[in-house]
């Protein structure tokens, strides 16, 4: 865990990222050689202590967001380049503890170096379970909305785009940032 290195963060302004957290990279140092930015974006409709983020090959948790409120969270952190994963959330319901385990491969990216890498939003919803009473029934899927988090970010945040490059680094191309780099 030493090689990741969380920075101190500044609020968007922006009403769909009310709770949102950025990088204030005028106190910070550089990206190291091997280093790119992340941004890790959650939707989520029910309350959760935490969601771990795994880099491949590693036991541990590399990073964890905790204290998951109804609604959207974003973060941008640094990490070493390499293949990173959501795993598992971690939840309470009274004095009971649970974990929700995430498939591995639809939660996957890579992290590239010297860029400002988008992995997709990790949306979590639960609802009712029609089929059983009392139950709950969770979904975790990722869904690219790069076109949304580009323009929030050059609104506010032009100067963290100028030095590191947007990159879409999830499961599918996404031919419309390389786009939006060519014409920038």
């Amino acid at each position: 865990m030493k090689n990741l290195i969380i920075f101190t963060l500044l609020l968007f302004s922006y009403n769909s990222f009310a709770k949102n957290e950025v990088i204030d990279f005028k106190k910070n140092k550089p990206l190291k050689p091997d280093e790119g930015l992340v941004v890790l974006m959650i939707d989520i409709n029910f309350r959760l202590g935490k969601v771990s983020l795994f880099k491949e090959g590693k036991i541990f948790p590399v990073y964890a967001i905790k204290k998951l409120r109804p609604g959207v969270q974003t973060k941008i952190i640094k990490l070493p380049a390499g293949k990173y994963y959501w795993k598992e959330g971690l939840g309470y319901s009274g004095k009971y503890k649970y974990t929700l385990d995430m498939d591995k491969e639809l939660t996957s990216f890579e992290v590239k170096k010297g860029k400002l890498n988008y992995p997709g939003t990790l949306v979590m919803t639960a609802s009712n379970n029609e089929n059983e009473a009392n139950s709950i029934f969770y979904s975790f899927n990722m869904i690219n909305k790069s076109s949304l988090v580009l323009n929030e970010l050059k609104k506010d945040f032009h100067d963290i785009l100028e030095k590191y490059p947007m990159v879409y680094s999830g499961l599918n191309p996404d031919p419309y940032l390389e786009y939006e780099n060519e014409i920038d």
